[in-house]
């Protein structure tokens, strides 16, 4: 064994600059699939940490159009209890705006705006939640709230000593009464302020789908069946459409669901791209494949220089198992050296901006099962990676190599040319889907949403700002130009009301914004018929008026003039024009029937009740006017931390996780195409080194260096040709289904295609030239005399 060790430190030693690229290349390679493996992981981890995660569920309600992960307030005292299948149930109250909180803290009441949910009783109890202090049944107190230890050092400073103490939600004071540990950012379940949900007798409605159900099954309890025993109770009994069919599904099941989600609700729960990991595993696995071949490559181009050494051991005895062992040994050796500098690349980047680009971020500790997996990976690799050479450089009969006469094998030559061949088509298809997806995220940012969002900035307001006077102290500013205010965000969300009524005797369903009387026409929404809302409309107290889009105008066959909606108990409301269809949710989803809502109310009623998220169109320096909207917040309400941002900045927060995994696809995608070039290198080398007896004679009968270094490049040019003709199909069709995730997606560009061969073509033909030119421009007499 020592002698095995002394070995490979001479080889390493001997071969330095072949041994460091090896190294430093496998060690990228390793850390890129440590890294990527973290990021599928938690993707198909989601939801799958919890204790008896195999037996949670989620309630919903579906339909051959879709699935809705909601459900109306009634169905936890209803079906909670039914059925001997289920161990336990909770409910959680979702919200649709975010709250204004206050906290006292070092003798000042400071102010947050949170997202607040409502859960029953046992919430706590089901999801098995790590208490820091506290207790579960915390929720049973309705005066009682529980948070997350980051919420309590937020809000506190600390996580410790906190029950008990006051926080008030939008005005109605509670006490802290347990904190539990963060949960992983992978589960539906996420770590926000949770209040008690009150059930009462005379409030379990059927007509309200705000909440969210989940279930713990008995072991070996079968989901089919308890559902079944759900639609044995007859539909009228609980007040809900006999067509509605009510289903379980596993909550680790939810993140990769397929189905469209009903109503507009996609912002109710969280879901991830399956072809996205897919792609994202296929890239961590193609990364190793291509530094395994140039594992291969590398080390089968040192046979030359290696290969009177080894056969003159076998003359003086040495086993040729034992040399083939040697080698493998070797390779090995390198394989885990390079994993353990890939480890530490990895740990470098824990402290930086790429540490973001990871979902729950960079931990060795964290995914130490990737660890593990990776180490095993290193060793299989540099096991096989050192089949092949060893199993070559002991196969020549010694006499014929020491007396110099071996050659290069067409068997060998072919092997070679194969594993380039297998990374030239790598790289042309992941360049291809490198290119398009930054032209699908470049095609989404650009789109026309149908709203002019130039110059004007969004707030959402709470407390004290909600009232006449905070705009009337806005408005002092000359660079505020007008306000316009919304129930939600428009265009920036995935979440919007659904609204129901009849129109001429026909049912109607569709998103419903309730803005203010000017909303429309500040925000530059084209009207193809009818007419704007009018300051006067917003004062007819009780009534309803309505623009609606394009779609909702075709589904609906509705029109304008003396025609009016039905909407439930409300009087009957107007429709006063049609708006051309503009994105009023994000571009994963593609638009659907839905108005914009003016509500009128009295002078008295608007001064006090503004709508909660105010847009303000501004004039000159937009950095001093949003500073005036600041102070303007200040001076009414000191403890708001009113948050002002530029449509730019709400866009890319709604289009976060796809611009990472964006770039996290390119990085590794151009990691690869470095990877699969540096291969390249490696059969250069080899060629040039077995076929320097044919370039000195070549030299001598005349032929120049451009010839001899066309001679090299011409079968490289063929290679890359045929490559592109088997990797420009595959990538077609990987680019179409990828794209086919979208709404709305960027065309399948020709010359997408085009570029990524040119790409190849233009680095692999100057990696040939630059490796081939001192081969091809030494003296002739060197190469005949070595030979």
């Amino acid at each position: 064994m020592k002698t095995i060790f002394r070995n490979l430190w001479i080889t390493l030693q001997r071969f330095r600059l072949a041994s460091g690229l090896n190294i430093v290349g496998l060690s990228v390679a390793f850390a890129a699939f440590i890294l990527i493996l973290m990021q599928v992981r938690y993707e198909l981890a989601f939801d799958r940490f919890h204790p008896h995660a195999d037996r949670l569920y989620m309630a919903q309600i579906k339909s051959e159009e879709g699935f809705l992960p909601l459900v109306p307030k009634g169905f936890g005292p209803t079906f909670g209890n039914t059925g001997a299948g289920i161990e336990a149930w909770t409910m959680l109250q979702l919200g649709f705006v975010d709250s204004y909180l206050t906290v006292e803290r070092d003798g000042a009441e400071v102010g947050f705006v949170q997202p607040v949910l409502r859960a029953s009783e046992n919430f706590a109890a089901l999801f098995r939640l790590p208490l820091v202090e506290g207790t579960v049944d915390a929720l049973k107190d309705p005066s009682q709230a529980l948070l997350p230890a980051s919420l309590a050092r937020s809000f506190f400073g600390s996580e410790h000593g906190v029950v008990g103490r006051k926080l008030t939600v939008d005005g109605v004071d509670y006490r802290v009464g347990a904190v539990y540990r963060d949960l992983p950012e992978n589960s539906q379940i996420k770590n926000k302020l949770y209040l008690p949900l009150v059930f009462r007798p005379d409030e379990y409605l059927w007509d309200n789908f705000d909440y969210q159900m989940y279930l713990l099954l008995h072991p070996g309890a079968d989901a089919e069946t308890v559902a079944g025993e759900w639609a044995k109770v007859p539909a009228d009994q609980i007040g809900i459409a006999e067509d509605i069919t009510l289903d379980l599904v596993p909550l680790a099941a939810c993140y990769y669901d397929r189905r469209p989600v009903l109503f507009g609700m996609e912002g109710m729960i969280e879901r991830g791209k399956e072809a996205t990991t897919e792609m994202l595993l296929a890239i961590a696995l193609l990364v190793i494949g291509i530094a395994a071949v140039n594992f291969v490559n590398f080390s089968t181009s040192l046979t030359p220089l290696r290969i009177k050494n080894i056969n003159t051991r076998k003359v003086l005895g040495s086993s040729v198992a034992g040399l083939r062992a040697e080698q493998m040994f070797e390779s090995t050796g390198i394989a885990l050296l390079s994993f353990g500098l890939g480890l530490l690349w990895v740990d470098g980047l824990r402290n930086t901006a790429f540490n973001d680009l990871i979902s729950g971020g960079i931990s060795l500790s964290v995914h130490s099962g990737v660890v593990w997996l990776s180490l095993g990976v290193a060793a299989v690799v540099g096991l096989l990676a050192g089949i092949y050479p060893a199993l070559y450089s002991t196969a020549f009969p010694p006499a014929l190599v020491l007396k110099g006469s071996f050659g290069l094998s067409p068997r060998g030559r072919r092997l070679r040319t194969a594993l380039i061949g297998f990374q030239f088509v790598v790289s042309i298809g992941l360049i291809v889907a490198a290119l398009f997806m930054q032209l699908q995220n470049r095609y989404m940012r650009r789109m026309d949403t149908g709203v002019d969002f130039e110059g004007v900035v969004m707030a959402r307001l709470g407390g004290g700002l909600e009232t006449q006077a905070f705009e009337d102290r806005v408005r002092q500013s000359p660079g505020i130009e007008e306000v316009a205010y919304s129930r939600m965000m428009i265009g920036v969300g995935d979440t919007h009301p659904q609204w129901g009524g009849t129109y001429q005797g026909e049912p109607i369903l569709y998103a419903a914004h309730m803005v203010s009387w000017n909303f429309p026409r500040m925000m530059g929404i084209e009207l193809t018929e009818g007419r704007y809302f009018t300051e006067g409309e917003a004062r007819q107290a009780g009534r309803y008026h309505y623009i609606f889009n394009e779609a909702a105008r075709r589904e609906f066959d509705l029109t304008v003039g003396g025609q009016w909606l039905d909407g439930g108990d409300a009087e009957k409301n107007q429709i006063v024009g049609f708006a051309r269809n503009f994105n009023y949710r994000s571009l994963h989803s593609a638009v659907g029937p839905m108005a914009l809502v003016l509500f009128g109310h009295d002078k008295e009623f608007d001064a006090q009740h503004r709508l909660p998220v105010a847009y303000f169109k501004i004039k000159g320096d937009p950095y001093a006017a949003v500073e005036q909207i600041k102070r303007a917040a200040a001076e009414i309400d000191p403890a708001y931390p009113i948050d002002i941002r530029f449509y730019d900045q709400a866009f890319d927060a709604l289009y976060r996780k796809e611009r990472k995994t964006t770039t996290l696809i390119t990085t590794f995608s151009l990691l690869a195409v470095v990877l699969s070039l540096a291969g390249v290198f490696g059969l250069v080398v080899f060629e040039t080194q077995y076929r320097r007896k044919e370039i000195g004679v070549r030299k001598v009968m005349g032929a120049t260096v451009s010839e001899i270094l066309g001679m090299f490049n011409r079968q490289f040019v063929w290679l890359v040709g045929i490559c592109f003709v088997v990797a420009a199909p595959l990538a077609w069709y990987g680019v179409r289904e990828w794209l086919a995730t979208f709404a709305y997606r960027t065309p399948l560009y020709w010359w997408v295609f085009l570029v990524s061969l040119v790409i190849v073509l233009f680095i692999t033909l100057l990696t040939v030239t630059i490796q081939s030119w001192r081969a091809a421009t030494a003296n002739p007499v060197d190469a005949l005399k070595a030979e």
